[in-house]
């Protein structure tokens, strides 16, 4: 179990006062911060989707997610802290079965605001250590991965708190790839949906499923609207538009990708289905 220090002023959550200073305007609280303090809503203010394209989710009682499932893999999530074997203490673990039967643990250790600030990932490929960095409104900052095959450094830039830029690559690379992301104004996230590979061209792997569970962090705050690749050495471009479609309350019921070519044409397109 971690521990938090924090001021008064947002200490709402306090359990226990442990020591009190008086020589100053703040008042300091130790506070040990309880696993059923970890809940998704501090995220998803209104609601935790049950659909996000293929992947169903579930919570339980204590409004947490427990468990999730996609055509691919089914997913549990365990909000005890322990010691792995082999990679030291975490604070709550989430597990991967594939439907092939392949299963990846991974192990993540949680910060002062309740969110991850480092993964230990270990699968049938080998160790993967992530680690996040987020903004001070608890926003991703930046991602920084080891043993990923594209890419082991992403780092994020916000206009007006949603994403505009995404740039990844390997740590010191003078000429990351770039993606840039014109956001639609006019539609605001508030079901906090963030499609990182389909919206923002950034493949997470299983991190995104800590995103549904509310451990990534704040979403940005508009929908995207447009998502522009290009590749580090200028040669590749690729460009995505999405169309989304709000219910009557303004929670996103659909997004709808259409896929470009280099010329221009149209490549494809897909339709995202949002379940609330």
């Amino acid at each position: 179990m971690y521990r938090k220090m924090f001021i008064a002023a947002v200490a709402a959550l306090a359990v226990t006062p442990v020591l009190t200073s008086c020589g100053d305007d703040k008042e300091t609280v130790e506070e040990e911060i309880t696993e059923a303090q970890i809940v998704p809503m501090r995220v998803f203010t209104s609601g935790v989707p049950v659909k996000v394209g293929d992947l169903n989710i579930t919570v339980d009682q204590t409004a947490r997610v427990c468990s999730m499932s996609d055509n691919s893999n089914d997913i549990t999530f365990t909000y005890l802290s322990g010691n792995a074997s082999g990679h030291g203490h975490y604070d709550l673990s989430m597990t991967v079965k594939s439907h092939s039967g392949a299963t990846t643990q991974c192990y993540f250790t949680i910060n002062e605001d309740l969110i991850v600030s480092h993964c230990t990932e270990v699968g049938p490929s080998g160790t993967k250590e992530w680690d996040f960095v987020y903004n001070n409104q608890d926003r991703l900052e930046q991602i920084k991965v080891s043993g990923h095959p594209d890419w082991n450094v992403a780092n994020f830039t916000y206009y007006m708190q949603s994403i505009g830029k995404v740039a990844y690559g390997n740590e010191g690379d003078d000429t990351p790839n770039t993606i840039t992301i014109s956001n639609a104004l006019s539609k605001t996230n508030k079901g906090c949906i963030m499609l990182f590979a389909d919206n923002y061209g950034l493949d997470i792997g299983n991190m995104h499923y800590a995103y549904y569970a509310g451990l990534l962090g704040r979403a940005s705050v508009n929908l995207p609207a447009k998502r522009v690749f290009l590749s580090a050495d200028k040669s590749t471009t690729d460009t995505h538009e999405y169309e989304w479609e709000l219910k009557d309350d303004k929670m996103p019921a659909r997004c709808t990708v259409t896929d470009y070519n280099q010329d221009g044409t149209t490549r494809g397109q897909r339709t995202i289905e949002i379940g609330w």
